[in-house]
């Protein structure tokens, strides 16, 4: 019992430790319930004014409510950007909750995966050019459809190429996939020339709240909330990186 065997009694079986232990394994679980319902509140009613302050400052910035100055105008733009990178880190955590909690379902549909890998480069290319980067898509084999949540897998694959930008400061980044030899599962490689990632922080990268070490570490939620979703498709997700020499990021998804 000092182990943590919760469910052991012992014999012969006493009343009041049975009672005991049922009155301890309902305050544990209002103590969840309590969690669960305070991260969902909490998530719903930071989004609300967010998003609201977020129409504002737009109408703002439109001279809707008058003319602004540039001043002023650059001012609106970074409070937005803040704004749209709170917002972000809201949806992940209430994301990475439905995952915890088991409340997250997909919905499972047959789709072309080139064909969303494709809408995301061009969705991030302008990330890219800005920073002189070479963004590019390399395609082998024949794809068949893949069976998968679209949405979710799109999350995946946007958060792994942008992050591949953001900690790359001069090269290139590679989107490729291909079926293996088998035919059964479909990989997809994210390789970057950027800053690469410490070997004592590897281990743990996929885990919630695990950041880097350097000045551009985000909150930890992004490759956590990746890993619960290719996980969630039966999936795998590894990385293999060098310091300084770039990383090269990895989804095994099953073809069927």
């Amino acid at each position: 019992m000092d182990g943590g065997a919760d469910e052991f009694l012992r014999k012969p079986l006493q009343i009041d430790e049975l009672q005991a232990r049922v009155r301890s394994l309902l305050r544990l679980k209002q103590t969840i319930d309590q969690r669960n319902n305070f991260v969902s509140c909490l998530t719903h009613d930071l989004r609300t004014p967010i998003v609201a302050a977020n129409r504002m400052l737009t109408l703002l910035s439109q001279g809707v409510y008058g003319e602004s100055t540039p001043a002023m105008k650059a001012a609106l733009d970074n409070v937005m950007l803040s704004n749209d990178s709170l917002l972000e880190m809201l949806n992940n955590l209430l994301e990475v909750h439905c995952y915890e909690v088991g409340e997250k379902f997909l919905n499972l549909t047959n789709f072309n995966l080139q064909q969303l890998l494709e809408e995301i480069i061009t969705q991030l290319l302008p990330l890219a050019q800005e920073k002189d980067l070479q963004l590019s898509f390399n395609s082998q084999g024949n794809l068949r459809e893949i069976n998968g949540d679209r949405l979710e897998l799109r999350r995946v694959f946007t958060n792994l190429i942008n992050n591949a930008i953001q900690y790359t400061d001069r090269g290139s980044i590679e989107v490729s996939f291909a079926p293996t030899h088998l035919n059964h599962w479909l990989i997809i490689t994210i390789q970057d020339t950027g800053i690469g990632i410490a070997p004592e922080i590897q281990s743990g990268i996929f885990k919630r709240f695990r950041q880097g070490n350097h000045d551009r570490a985000g909150k930890g939620l992004g490759l956590y909330l990746c890993s619960q979703i290719v996980q969630a498709h039966r999936g795998f997700i590894e990385v293999e990186s060098q310091q300084n020499q770039g990383s090269i990021f990895t989804v095994r998804l099953p073809l069927s």
